[in-house]
């Protein structure tokens, strides 16, 4: 295989796993003062699922099992795993390194995390890729994204509680020399829009001055990230767009707010029916979003073999990307 600066990629296997309990919007009702048509005309959001006795690990494991089932290699053909999240079991060792483990993979594949928030799973599939293109003895890579946002919801805002839902979502890639890919991507530091502080135990007998605590969970200003997220999104849909000649057959977005994804389609005067939704099942998962979403396009038969795909997401850091390839 020639390796060049444009090949493709193909998806070989999708899976995904969402924890066994299931929310309702009526259920927030009884948390938090709101109801079931507040949160579902402002968000697209019905449903979400949070973790009892799931954990970030079995929820990945799950995914993965899917993906490289419907995938059909043995896992001893996977030479890099990259797990995306922002809430993870534990510091250290990584997800990633957890999931080799228990998955029994390769001791020679190459494993890590990504903390890059909503746009994780984007992250991490350009990432594998680009270790696949530089690594030719590796054939496959592993990418799975989960989340457990549960762990750092305020139940008390419900302006934000309402939102999130834990899942994971994993595929299977490896190179297509008879695919284009095309990349976007972009960031800009902030901590005031979206921001979620991580809190060290400090024991440190050297510290003149200790921090304080803080509270470890998302914070938001709403109508900021709705902005800088239909900017975002339309503008680096539109940059991919221009480097391949046109638009996608299909879009998938990261899942946050049904609103977003109506109005970055209006400003690239798309067809909604082109932009895969299931925010009203899950919920906003961070970085699984794109990934669960894709295991449910593929599944569904929304997308099929040979159609030209986007996945597009954006998130905390802020961050925001877009990849372009062939299904």
């Amino acid at each position: 295989m020639k390796i060049t600066q444009d090949i493709g990629i193909r998806i070989c296997g999708t899976g995904s796993s969402v924890p066994e309990r299931k929310i309702s919007n009526d259920d927030m009702a009884t948390i938090v003062e709101t109801n079931d048509e507040w949160i579902r005309t402002r968000t697209g959001i019905s449903n979400r699922h949070f973790a009892d006795k799931e954990t970030n690990l079995s929820l990945g494991m799950e995914a993965a099992e899917k993906a490289l089932e419907m995938a059909g290699i043995s896992k001893e053909e996977i030479g890099v795993v990259i797990c995306a999240t922002i809430t993870p079991d534990n510091i250290v060792p990584s997800q990633a390194c957890m999931l080799q483990k228990e998955l029994g993979l390769p001791e020679t594949v190459f494993a890590f995390d990504i903390c890059a928030a909503c746009t994780g799973f984007l992250y991490a599939v350009h990432t594998a890729r680009s270790l696949l293109c530089s690594m030719p003895e590796k054939k496959y890579a592993l990418v799975v994204a989960s989340e457990v946002l549960s762990r750092v919801t305020n139940f008390a805002d419900r302006n934000t509680c309402v939102l999130f839902g834990d899942g994971a979502g994993a595929a299977v890639i490896t190179l297509d020399e008879n695919s284009r890919y095309a990349f976007d991507c972009g960031a800009e530091g902030n901590t005031e829009v979206l921001y979620c502080p991580k809190y060290y135990h400090d024991t440190n007998p050297f510290a003149e001055n200790l921090p304080e605590p803080a509270e470890q969970f998302v914070s938001m200003q709403g109508r900021a990230v709705y902005s800088f997220a239909v900017q975002a999104l339309s503008g680096s849909i539109q940059r991919v767009a221009e480097k391949v000649g046109g638009y996608p057959d299909c879009y998938v977005c990261h899942q946050a707010n049904a609103r977003i994804l109506q109005a970055a389609a209006k400003q690239l005067k798309e067809p909604m029916e082109k932009f895969f939704l299931n925010i009203g099942e899950y919920g906003n998962t961070s970085a699984a979003s794109i990934a669960i979403a894709l295991d449910d396009c593929v599944r569904s038969g929304s997308v099929k073999r040979g159609q030209t795909m986007m996945l597009s997401g954006f998130g905390g850091g802020l961050s925001y990307g877009t990849a372009y390839f062939t299904f």
